[in-house]
């Protein structure tokens, strides 16, 4: 279950590069809510995954809020 959440916080942040680099909001924020919803799955399950996925997690969650921020 945790490469489907890796490979689902990967295509997420695809989705919000493509949406910056083409100035395409609706894309940033599909990318935004699919990596808040994988974060949040990854951090309530925190013991059951791997160290490197609930780091990964806690940095998308960071991104998002630097991105509701505007930053």
């Amino acid at each position: 279950m945790a490469n489907i959440i890796n490979y689902t916080n990967l295509g997420a942040l695809i989705l919000y590069i493509i949406g910056r680099v083409l100035n395409m909001g609706i894309l940033c924020w599909i990318g935004l809510a699919i990596m808040t919803l994988s974060s949040i799955w990854t951090i309530i399950h925190w013991k059951q995954n791997e160290k490197m996925s609930n780091y990964i997690a806690v940095a998308f969650l960071i991104l998002v809020g630097l991105s509701f921020l505007g930053i």
